[in-house]
Formats: C-alpha cells, sequence, structure tokens
C-alpha cells in the first residue's frame, strides 16, 4: 500500500482547489454550521432562558422575533448553497470531470445522482448524496417557514425539525454503498467525523449567531443585561462540552490523517491543517479570556445591581469579544476548502490502523480533559462570586 501511495505525486494527491471550489465549499459549510449552530443555540440556550418569568415581556418578543429570522435566512442561504455544492459534485466526478459551468446544469446533476449502481453495492453513490441532499433541502425549507409572521409562534417546533432532518440527512453518509467492504476503522472514523462537525456546528454556529442577535441591543430595555447575563452564562457551558468533542475527534481525526508530526511541514496538507489548528486555537483562547474575565466583572456587576455595567458588558463588550471568534471561524472556513486528501497519502505513508493502544490513549485523553474543562467550570464560577465585605466588629456595649 505504501508503495502504491508513493507513486502518487503530491500535485495529485492533495491538488489545489479550483476557486469556484473554495467559495461553494465555504458557503456549503458555513450554511451547514449555521442552521445547526443556530438551531442548537434556540433549543439549548435561547428559549429557556427566554422562558423565564423575570425576562421583560417586550425583550422576549424582539430576541424571539430576531432568532426567527436568523433561522430563516440560515435556511435559505444553506438550500442556494446546497445547489452549488452538489454541482461541484457532478463536476468532479472520478475518470468523467466536467467544467463547473456546465455541472450547474439540472440535467448534469440529474445524470450524476441517476447512476446506476456498481456490482456488489446496493446503492450508488450518487442515490445516497440524492437522498442527503433532498434531506437538507427539507431542513433548509422548514426553516425558511420564519419568513412568515404567522408561523415564527411555532418557533421551536421549526427549529427542532430542521435540526432533526439535518441530523438525519448528515448520517447518511454513514453508510456505504457495499457492505461487504466496510471496515471497523472507516466507521469509526466517519462518526468521529460526524462528532467533529457537530461539535464545530454547535460552537462556532452558536457564536456567529449570538453576535447576530446582539445588534437588537437598541431595541432591548435597559433590563435586558440581566436576560443576556443568562443567556452567555448557559452558552458558556454548552460551548465548554462543544469545545471538548471538537478536541476529542480533532486529535484522533489529525492521527488518521497525518503519520507523524514532520509531516505538519513536509506536506501542503500538513501546513494547512496547522493554520487551521492554529486558528481554534485562537479561538479557544478567545473563549478562555471570556470565561475567565468577562464571566465574573458580568456576576459581579449582577450581584452589586449595577444594571447599566451588567447591559454594557453583557450586549457590548462580550459581543465584541465573541466577534473575533467569529472572525477566526470565517478563516477556519477558508483553511478547509484547502485540507484535501490527506498528509498520509501526500507522504506516501500506509493507512492507519486502530488498536486497543489508540483507543486506550484516547479515553485517557478524554477523562483528562473532561477533568480540566470541570476545573475550569469551577474556577470560572469561583471567580464569579462576589466579594464578601468582612463583617463589622461589634460595638462593645457600656
Amino acid at each position: 500500500m505504501s508503495f502504491l501511495l508513493a507513486q502518487v505525486p503530491a500535485a495529485v494527491a492533495n491538488p489545489t482547489p479550483a476557486p469556484w471550489r473554495v467559495i461553494t465549499k465555504m458557503a456549503y459549510f458555513a450554511g451547514l454550521i449555521g442552521t445547526i449552530g443556530a438551531t442548537m443555540l434556540h433549543l439549548l440556550v435561547l428559549r429557556p432562558v427566554l422562558n423565564g418569568r423575570t425576562v421583560d415581556g417586550e425583550d422576549r418578543a424582539v430576541l424571539r422575533r430576531r432568532t426567527s429570522l436568523l433561522l430563516a435566512a440560515a435556511g435559505t442561504w444553506y438550500l442556494v448553497a446546497l445547489y452549488f455544492q452538489i454541482a461541484g459534485k457532478a463536476a468532479r466526478v472520478k475518470g468523467a470531470d466536467i467544467p463547473y459551468g456546465r455541472a450547474l446544469e439540472p440535467a448534469s446533476i440529474w445524470k450524476y445522482v441517476t447512476v446506476p449502481a456498481k456490482k456488489g453495492e446496493w446503492v450508488s453513490s450518487g442515490a445516497l448524496t440524492l437522498t442527503q441532499y433532498a434531506l437538507w433541502a427539507a431542513s433548509a425549507a422548514v426553516l425558511m417557514l420564519l419568513w412568515s409572521p404567522r408561523l415564527r409562534g411555532h418557533l421551536t417546533a421549526i427549529a427542532a425539525s430542521g435540526l432533526v432532518l439535518s441530523f438525519v440527512a448528515y448520517q447518511v453518509t454513514l453508510l456505504p454503498t457495499d457492505f461487504g467492504k466496510e471496515t471497523a476503522d472507516a466507521l469509526v472514523d466517519g462518526l468521529l467525523d460526524h462528532l467533529h462537525v457537530s461539535a464545530v456546528s454547535t460552537w462556532v454556529g452558536g457564536i456567529a449567531s449570538l453576535v447576530v442577535l446582539a445588534t437588537a441591543r437598541r431595541r432591548l430595555t435597559p433590563r435586558a443585561g440581566e436576560t443576556w447575563a443568562r443567556i452567555w452564562t448557559r452558552f458558556s457551558t454548552v460551548a465548554l462540552c462543544a469545545v471538548g468533542c471538537v478536541l476529542i475527534s480533532g486529535l484522533y481525526l489529525a492521527w488518521s490523517l497525518v503519520g507523524s508530526p514532520g509531516e505538519l511541514l513536509s506536506t501542503s496538507f500538513g501546513r494547512f491543517l496547522l493554520v487551521k489548528v492554529s486558528l481554534v486555537a485562537t479561538m479557544i483562547a478567545v473563549g478562555g479570556l471570556n470565561e475567565f474575565v468577562l464571566m465574573p466583572r458580568i456576576a459581579r456587576a449582577r450581584a452589586a445591581g449595577e444594571e447599566g455595567s451588567v447591559f454594557r458588558l453583557a450586549l457590548r463588550v462580550f459581543p465584541g469579544l465573541v466577534a473575533v471568534e467569529a472572525a477566526l471561524a470565517v478563516g477556519v472556513l477558508f483553511v478547509l476548502s484547502f485540507l484535501t486528501g490527506s498528509a498520509r497519502v501526500e507522504a506516501g505513508d500506509p493507512d492507519p490502523t486502530l488498536s486497543g493502544g489508540i483507543v486506550g490513549i484516547g479515553v485517557l485523553l478524554a477523562v483528562l480533559l473532561a477533568i480540566s474543562f470541570v476545573t475550569t467550570a469551577k474556577v470560572s464560577e469561583r471567580l464569579s462570586r462576589p466579594a464578601v465585605a468582612p463583617a463589622a466588629e461589634p460595638v462593645p456595649e457600656f
């Protein structure tokens, strides 16, 4: 196997994508991350907070309306991006490549998705792609229902339906066209890749959605600072779990795609991966600043009853830093468009083999990360406690 891989030129193993490929791939991932992240944000964070009795009715109405419009816009973007993405698949059929302009024609896409299955396959790859993209399109169309003011009263049901359809659609890629050729390693790769994408979408999509929603601050009441403080607190817990899943799945995927640390510098795939990891690490560092500096400041301002400070920190300062994370995420999407193939293929390394030792190391890393994140949460909580003034000494009685 390594001999065969060594015969593949690096330029062929990891070709530089055409400009249309970079644009369509970024648009596709932006749509996927946006729809999953925005729906998860509403279901896990916004809905529980906005249902609280202490939330001002005017603030609740503004944020629910903005969330509805955000989900509708994400669905619209995704529906358009899906067409250009599936056209890209039709253009890149191995051995039958066609110009992208021609691939955009419905006839070319239909020819790709109706290709017959090969001998031994229970279904063709085109049919699976058609099923997956049809489900994704249905998910986007469901979210687009929120353009209608009359349907916004069903925001939670529509968001949940869109998320379920999107989740089911993504699982289609786990189905092999030939079960006889399916291996345990391929299944593990697929599952961890799905975990990675879902976690990234929840984290990054949630961040981007909160930045957009925070622009509604001029329409909110002064009491909205308290509501947003709760939103940030709840989202920080969700983000912490998502980042943990990103790190665990990312480490495994890096091991499966990169044969040795030296390949991070000696291969084009490795260099792009190194840039991506650096951007993600910076995002995590900015998130740490939010967790250890801003969250405690907001908590202390809440405890002191400083409504103006809470509003400023929760709706001006915090979104500003989170916007930096969102900008870094755009950079990650750009770099992701250049990650084609693997460093192992480019360097001529054999395919990785999953062993008990690798599984054991993965479990150990997961435990250590869980301990570190629990510690992080405890430290952040401790920093958020308001300082307790020392008790006054009793005045002696005479």
